[in-house]
């Protein structure tokens, strides 16, 4: 195989709408041993037609997670790793807004987002063993951090954040003294309906995961209410 050949098979697509920053993350993504691929130009409605592009052109990707500022795409960067997900292809999901964006717009996808890494993360060595990460879980061998298990899910507040509603909850299999925050929509209609502080819920929840940024939420169910005479209430 020729050396032209091999970096065409270690090409990293770089998805950002700002130019500068595109250009930084295609540095790293050179320095840690890949070919980079930019993608600065076009707007895209669908995440379908972008898929499409990306995986035409690179093995591997690197997607910033505010896409629209510019008018490069109507939907998130974390839509975006979610659908390569879907098609096996490792891809990573890097965010400047962490605190701002991880509780909403970023953890109603963050099944399918093997590795977040915030901006001043994204440097060669991280690129490179995210890549790698991706493509363990990919092919099933996933980490402990990122494996679901069914688990109590305590509600204590419902809100509003960017005029959708979403949920503060405690997770005591994970942290029994930290609230965490994700979107409603999770959560099924018929179960939604129903929802008010002190609730429980069950939940499939990453309960390794060593931060609340990676933790993600699916297969909801209601739990039974609490017997105050089983001393657990």
């Amino acid at each position: 195989m020729s050396i032209t050949q091999v970096m065409n098979d270690r090409k990293i697509a770089i998805i950002d709408d700002d130019k500068n920053l595109a250009e930084v993350t295609a540095w790293e993504v050179e320095e840690a041993g890949y070919q980079p691929f930019l993608l600065e130009n076009g707007h895209f409605r669908n995440v379908s037609d972008l898929v499409s592009l990306i995986r035409e052109n690179a093995q591997g990707a690197v997607c910033d997670h505010r896409l629209s500022n510019s008018g490069f795409a109507n939907f998130y960067g974390a839509e975006l790793v979610a659908n390569l997900y879907d098609c096996k292809f490792p891809s990573l999901l890097i965010t400047q807004y962490t605190e701002m964006d991880t509780s909403f717009s970023i953890r109603k996808w963050r099944h399918k987002i093997p590795v977040l890494l915030s901006r001043e993360e994204a440097d060669a060595s991280s690129i490179a063993k995210g890549i790698e990460d991706c493509k363990l879980e990919l092919s099933g061998k996933i980490p402990s951090t990122r494996k679901p298990r069914r688990t109590i899910v305590r509600i204590t507040n419902i809100d509003q954040e960017s005029g959708e509603p979403v949920v503060d909850a405690f997770v005591p299999a994970w942290n029994p003294h930290k609230a965490v925050r994700f979107p409603a929509s999770l959560i099924p209609e018929n179960i939604r309906v129903v929802l008010k502080p002190n609730i429980r819920l069950f939940a499939h929840v990453n309960t390794g995961a060593e931060k609340s940024d990676d933790l993600y939420f699916e297969k909801f169910e209601l739990a039974p209410e609490p017997d105050e005479d089983d001393g657990l209430a």
